[in-house]
C-alpha cells in the first residue's frame, strides 16, 4: 500500500510518478510544487523518486553518518541551530558528500510533513523550496516570510539504510522593544522621568523610533519632554526624559520602533500625600513607614512560607508597625 503523507500519495520506490488526488482530476508533483494535470516532466519526477526509500520518517536523534572517501555522509560543518528573523528568508543548510544516486528530503518535524525530495516539493505551502546547483554538495532548504510559528526541528535525510540524518533547529526572532523599566513606574510629582527602550533581535537598527504618551506623540507633542536614540553593538537604545514630572504626566508611554514590536510601560506620578511605590530609574524605594504598597503585594507569598508560629508574629509585627 501507497504511505500517505497529507493531501499526498507516495507510491513505492518502483512508481515512476506521485500522484495527488485532487476534486475534478490528478494532479503531478512538479519541480517546485504541484500542479494540476500535468503532462510534462513526469521522467524527471520518476528519476528522482527511484532514488527516494519510502516511506520517510521523523528521526529522534541525528546520525550524519561517518566521514568517508566514497560513502554519502552529511559533513560537519552543516549546522545544528539557524537563525533567522520574521519576515526575512531563512536559509537551512544541508551539506552532503557523495549524494551518488542517492536522494536529500527535507522534513518538519512538528507535523512530521515532508517537505521536499530531491529537487522537488512535497507541500502545499509555497513559501518553502529547496535549492541546489548542479556539482554543489549543499542542498538549502528555503523558507519565505518565516514567522515564530515556524520555529522548530527541521531534518536533512538521505535515504541510505540506516537513513543519514541531521536535525537542524531553526529559532524564527520576530524583533521586539523592551522598556528596562517593566510594566509599571511609580514616581513622586516633581521627580524626573526617565525611560529607557532597547530593541531587540532586531536585523538592523531602526530608521526612526517614536515615543507616545497615550495618544500623543511624545518626542514633539509632550512639553518638556527629551528623547535621545544611540545605537549600541547594533542595538538601537532610546531614552525619554521628562524633568519635573506632574499629575497629568501619568499614563501609557509606548516604544514604537521603526521595525520591531512596540512596548509600553503605565506611569503614575503621585502626591506626596498618597502612599505609592517608588522607582526612579530603574531603583525601588520606599518613601516612609507607609510606603508598603510593594510589601502589602507580597505579604500572602511572604506569610504562606514562613511556619504557623513565625507567621502569626509577622501578622501582629506587621499590623502594628503600619497602621500605628
Amino acid at each position: 500500500m501507497p504511505a500517505r503523507t497529507g493531501l499526498l500519495t507516495v507510491l513505492p520506490q518502483t512508481a515512476s510518478i506521485l500522484l495527488l488526488a485532487a476534486a475534478g482530476g490528478v494532479g503531478v508533483l512538479v519541480e517546485g510544487g504541484l500542479q494540476d494535470n500535468a503532462t510534462e516532466g513526469s521522467s524527471g519526477i520518476a528519476k528522482e523518486l527511484s532514488h527516494a526509500a519510502p516511506p520517510i520518517e521523523a528521526h529522534k536523534t541525528s546520525f550524519p553518518g561517518r566521514v568517508s572517501a566514497t560513502s554519502p555522509y552529511i559533513d560537519p560543518v552543516t549546522p545544528h541551530r539557524v537563525y533567522a528573523y520574521a519576515g526575512t528568508t531563512a536559509f537551512i543548510p544541508c551539506v552532503v558528500n557523495n549524494l551518488g544516486q542517492r536522494s536529500v528530503s527535507w522534513v518538519r518535524h512538528h507535523d512530521i510533513h515532508v517537505l521536499t525530495v530531491g529537487r522537488f516539493t512535497f507541500t502545499n505551502d509555497d513559501r518553502f523550496e529547496v535549492h541546489h546547483d548542479d556539482g554543489s554538495n549543499e542542498w538549502l532548504l528555503r523558507l519565505r516570510s518565516p514567522s515564530t510559528n515556524d520555529t522548530g526541528i527541521y531534518e536533512c535525510q538521505i535515504n541510505t539504510k540506516p537513513t543519514i540524518t541531521q536535525l537542524i533547529h531553526l529559532e524564527v526572532l520576530e524583533p521586539r522593544a523592551v522598556i528596562t523599566a517593566g510594566q509599571e513606574l511609580y514616581l513622586d510629582r516633581g521627580s524626573t522621568l526617565r525611560l529607557t527602550c532597547q530593541v531587540l533581535d532586531a536585523p538592523s537598527t531602526s530608521d526612526f523610533l517614536l515615543w507616545y504618551h497615550e495618544q500623543k506623540v511624545a518626542n514633539y507633542e509632550v512639553e518638556k519632554v527629551e528623547v535621545n536614540v544611540r545605537v549600541n553593538n547594533d542595538t538601537t537604545i532610546s531614552t525619554l526624559t521628562l524633568r519635573d514630572a506632574q499629575v497629568h504626566n501619568s499614563g501609557q508611554y509606548t516604544c514604537s520602533p521603526s521595525n520591531a514590536r512596540p512596548a509600553s510601560i503605565r506611569v503614575h506620578v503621585l502626591s506626596g500625600e498618597h502612599p505609592a511605590a517608588m522607582q526612579t530609574n530603574g531603583a525601588q524605594t520606599l518613601p516612609g513607614p507607609r510606603g508598603c504598597f510593594p510589601l502589602a503585594r507580597m505579604l500572602p507569598a511572604i506569610l504562606l512560607s514562613l511556619p504557623p508560629l513565625f507567621r502569626l508574629h509577622f501578622q501582629l509585627h506587621f499590623v502594628f508597625h503600619y497602621t500605628s
